[in-house]
């Protein structure tokens, strides 16, 4: 009965939720990392929304990883863009073929 809703929520684990390496193979580690993950993931998304966020909630979790031991403001991460990063970078490189 409740089949499909467990298929649909274990996709949504599987493209959501990225966990690389497990802590531990005992179902209760298993079942621990798990709730970490989502937990952490539904934070992400709550700054997200909180302070309407341009970027996608992984683009937010990969800001605040790398900017974890920066002295800058949650709001001011998530929601400006970044000078370092230049997206139209006109880069002369060597062709290697």
């Amino acid at each position: 009965m409740h089949r499909w809703d467990i298929e649909i929520f274990f996709k949504w684990i599987k493209q959501n939720i990225v966990v690389k390496t497990l802590w531990g193979y005992s179902e209760n580690a298993v079942r621990t990392h798990l709730w970490i993950a989502i937990i952490a993931y539904l934070l992400l998304a709550k700054i997200k929304a909180d302070y309407k966020s341009p970027y996608s909630v992984t683009e937010v979790a990969t800001l605040v990883r790398i900017s974890a031991l920066e002295k800058t403001s949650l709001r001011e991460l998530v929601t400006k863009p970044r000078d370092s990063v230049n997206f139209n970078q006109s880069v002369k490189e060597l062709t290697l073929f």
